[in-house]
């Protein structure tokens, strides 16, 4: 399998410095790798509680990248990613997951809240202090599927993007209908060029399992690829029509991160005056689609390192989670989807892939 390929991506002009929040954690991570490569005369800035690594792969672009730890809930600090530099463009990666976020409700309004009012807040007044006639800040927020929920927002749901009200159903869902809000207000009144993108569940993550209730979706892949067990808390046997019950709406790691790059690239004149969001394209698939791409990449040694055990926690935040989304809004200003007949398998294979380049 060859890597995908990709419409190749021109950022306007002006963007010499790009800030990464979240930068520690794995889109952050891939964002600036596929950044830094894509484009050499751009610098970067990365943040996370602790200063970010500089992935190995990119070692030969780090005078170009400065990595600073930093708590985006305290103020100062925040102000601080902003002395004496000039940034034109803003990607808002971090946050606690919803897991997390159910678990912890004060920090998760902390992170997912207070920080990014935080962030808005030292924007605005970076560019008040920007040298004159410098356009608005480019202003990345990432938000998630979470913020629907009710009665629409069933698996077996299609669910209108552009139409459909906002009920989360959970802290982490608020936390994000909160901000959305927030980032479109500051765009309506002039302080930011704001774009708001839903992410679908991005596939394979590498790395450590989240706290998200999603994690399960890579960790049935990333763990018994590498020899390790890992727990389906979707059904009890291999057996269970569950896996067939739960839809799960997601995309390839390497088309996420392309979409990232391209709502930067797009003028704000191509979103209408009432909103700046925009619902990421994906695919569906079920549970048992992830196992039966296991079986085909690892084998039966692989699938047997998976253990079935239903998690009702888990389960109640799958029941919310429509299983298709309408997508023409997303395709029509550019966005890529993966293929739906084999963008898993891709996604299972692109992952693969970078295990042996590890080795």
């Amino acid at each position: 399998m060859s890597a995908a390929v990709y419409p190749k991506v021109t950022l306007p002009s002006h963007v010499q410095t790009i800030l990464i929040t979240g930068a520690g954690g794995f889109v952050g991570q891939q964002l600036l790798i596929s950044l830094s490569e894509s484009f050499p005369n751009i610098n970067f800035i990365i943040t996370d509680v602790r200063a970010p690594s500089i992935p190995a792969s990119i070692d030969q672009f780090k005078q170009r990248i400065a990595s600073l730890g930093a708590d985006l809930s305290n103020k100062d600090e925040v102000k601080n990613l902003f002395e004496g530099r000039q940034i034109d463009a803003i990607y808002a990666v971090h946050g606690i997951m919803s897991g997390g976020s159910e678990a912890n409700f004060d920090l998760g309004y902390q992170v997912n809240v207070d920080s990014h009012t935080a962030l808005l807040a030292a924007t605005r007044a970076h560019h008040i202090q920007a040298r004159q006639g410098s356009p608005l800040p480019l202003y990345v927020y990432v938000s998630g599927l979470a913020v629907y929920g009710g009665e629409k927002c069933i698996p077996e749901a299609e669910i209108e993007p552009e139409t459909t009200p906002l009920f989360p159903e959970t802290s982490y869902g608020t936390a994000k209908a909160i901000c959305e809000l927030y980032v479109f207000d500051y765009t309506r009144k002039g302080f930011i060029d704001g774009r708001i993108i839903r992410l679908p569940t991005v596939a394979i993550r590498s790395g450590a399992p989240s706290s998200a209730a999603s994690s399960f979706i890579s960790g049935l892949i990333r763990e018994p690829l590498q020899g390790q067990r890992s727990e389906c808390p979707v059904a009890d046997s291999i057996d269970d029509p569950n896996l067939d019950n739960f839809p799960l709406y997601l995309s390839r790691v390497s088309t996420v991160i392309h979409n990232f790059i391209h709502v930067l690239s797009l003028p704000a004149s191509a979103f209408p005056s009432y909103s700046r969001t925009v619902n990421f394209p994906g695919i569906t698939v079920t549970t048992r689609d992830i196992i039966e791409a296991l079986a085909v990449v690892g084998g039966s040694e692989a699938l047997n390192l998976i253990d079935f055990k239903k998690d009702p926690k888990v389960l109640s935040i799958m029941a919310f989670w429509p299983g298709s989304f309408n997508q023409q809004a997303a395709l029509s200003l550019g966005f890529i989807r993966d293929d739906p007949k084999t963008g898993f398998l891709d996604a299972v294979r692109d992952f693969q892939a970078e295990l042996k380049r590890g080795q």
